[in-house]
């Protein structure tokens, strides 16, 4: 019986959780056995203040799934033994014991191509092609888990669609994480999220390339971060608000939320932020650093954006059907990069490899400042859920509590300002860099 870590085991089997166990049982470690064909989970039974286990072994899906039990143990000691004992003996078992019987449809498979080389995404190919890389072990998990509820995801994934494709799987990496379980019952939106908080839907999206993208001059004119930009972020989600979910009947009465992802230039993502706060609430706030050091606040309220005869009104939060939004968030951080990071912390990949990631970041300060970590040394820890913002509609009919979704910073506007609360780390934008030693 070896021990492993909790972030390994929720990338094996954390999505089998349901939220209401929380109420009754509180775990205490974990292990596998037999190369991780079986795993176990130690228990506290809240209530009684007695002690149990849970082994987990995969199905016929490849979903690890609850195959034995124990209860009722008066010391932890006690429950150690006996799970240890009930997981050599079950690792003995042959894999069709595993399985229940509940099984339909088979697994998805991320990565064997179902499309031509010319057509695949050169994103898709730098992580299909390289087996040792933390973000493939990691997404080869999840894939056992996910539900492809459009019946293209592997196509999309493979080939035009993989950057708005990992946008969805780190959503889904999120909201387990913060405890919800998904109802797919539901072709759209995107997540019906189910959780001890309640329930919301989310929809996600993403800004892309332009058929004409700005040229080089264009990329470092002043316009093209104070319009073009909010633009582009208003294009993808004005195309969200056109599909009305809200008057879906399985939609109604609960807080609908907006994810949206940058991709419209290479790592655009990392300093676009600010573009899309200003075109949600309809006002550029700076912090203007006075010579004795002191800040003073700037705002200024935005009316239109405009670019090359293209004018859109700013302030999305206050245009007709927005009221229906509960909120929009992002996550700059919510890429492949984020995947490589995780799946190495969790144990994936070549351990010898050298990752090291530096950015912008907000430290109880509404100053940003430089950070730098290495993240492939012992004691480095992150969250699928640091780096996401949560930028709340002051107007909306069905507000989304900030309890929903904890540790994001929440936003939202109040007297003509925005306002908001952030965790003691925010990373507002980072670079990783992976080097392999030969």
């Amino acid at each position: 019986m070896k021990a492993i870590s909790k972030l390994r085991f929720d990338a094996l089997a954390g999505y089998v959780r349901i939220p209401t166990a929380r109420l009754i049982v509180s775990e205490l470690d974990w292990y596998e056995e037999g190369n991780e064909k079986v795993l176990g989970v130690l228990l506290l039974d809240i209530h009684d203040q007695d002690y149990g286990y849970c082994l987990l072994g995969r199905d016929r899906k490849k979903r690890f799934r609850a195959v034995k039990t124990g209860s009722s143990f008066a010391t932890v000691a006690e429950a150690r033994r006996e799970l240890r004992r009930s997981l050599v003996k079950c690792a003995k078992w042959k894999n069709e014991k595993f399985h229940q019987g509940d099984e339909k449809g088979e697994p998805l498979d991320f990565f064997t191509p179902v499309v031509k080389e010319e057509k695949m995404s050169e994103s898709f190919k730098r992580v299909f092609s390289n087996e040792e890389r933390p973000a493939r072990g990691l997404l080869a998990e999840m894939m056992n888990w996910y539900e492809d509820v459009d019946g293209n995801f592997v196509q999309q994934f493979q080939s035009t669609g993989f950057d708005a494709r990992l946008w969805e799987l780190y959503l889904y990496a999120l909201f387990n994480e913060l405890g919800y379980t998904f109802n797919r019952d539901y072709a759209a939106p995107d997540f019906l999220c189910e959780g001890l908080p309640g329930k919301f839907f989310v929809e996600a999206t993403t800004v892309n390339p332009s058929a004409v993208p700005p040229t080089e001059d264009e990329l470092t004119q002043k316009g093209y971060s104070e319009n073009y930009v909010p633009i582009k972020f208003g294009s993808a989600l004005f195309s969200k608000l056109q599909k009305k979910y809200w008057e879906l009947p399985h939609v109604e009465g609960l807080p609908l939320v907006f994810a949206v992802q940058d991709f419209h230039q290479p790592l655009s993502m990392t300093w676009s932020a600010s573009a899309l706060v200003q075109y949600l609430y309809g006002i550029r706030q700076t912090l203007n650093i006075k010579d004795d050091g002191s800040t003073e606040e700037i705002i200024e309220r935005i009316d239109t954006y405009e670019w090359k005869g293209k004018k859109i009104p700013a302030g999305f939060f206050r245009q007709p059907d927005t009221e229906h939004v509960s909120a929009v968030i992002a996550n700059p951080g919510g890429t492949v990069a984020k995947f490589d990071r995780m799946g190495f912390i969790a144990g994936f990949g070549d351990k010898n490899i050298e990752i090291t990631r530096r950015g912008l970041c907000f430290r109880e300060s509404d100053v940003p400042e430089e950070f730098r970590q290495e993240v492939s040394v012992p004691g480095y820890s992150e969250s699928w859920v640091e780096g996401l913002s949560v930028y709340h509609n002051p107007n909306a009919v069905h507000p989304l509590p900030e309890h929903f979704i904890p540790g994001a910073a929440h936003f939202t506007m109040k007297d003509d300002s925005i306002v908001g609360v952030m965790p003691p780390f925010h990373p507002i934008g980072s670079i990783t860099s992976i080097l392999v030693p030969r």
